[in-house]
């Protein structure tokens, strides 16, 4: 992955959980804040499933995916270079 990706992602994911931390805290006392009970839930839900996606991203198939496709195209790249060579000589 490289650094732009990275950081992007690293942002994205801070937004996320932030948000959901905020949220939670809104939760415990909905009526400080007056905030209608049903829609506390309803956002709850909502950044619970962002958060959960953050989170996998980091620790879960998503990370290891975008490994494993730079390790194939590294492979094709290197496959195409050989037979290139090859087919010249």
């Amino acid at each position: 992955m490289n650094k732009q990706t990275n950081i992007g992602a690293v942002i994205t994911s801070m937004i996320v959980l932030f948000g959901f931390i905020m949220i939670s805290f809104l939760a415990l006392k909905p009526q400080a804040a007056g905030v209608d009970d049903k829609l506390v839930v309803l956002l709850f839900g909502s950044w619970s499933s962002l958060a959960g996606i953050a989170v996998a991203y980091w620790l879960g198939s998503s990370s290891s995916s975008k490994q494993k496709d730079d390790v194939i195209q590294t492979m094709t790249t290197t496959a195409n270079t050989t037979a290139d060579t090859a087919a010249k000589n």
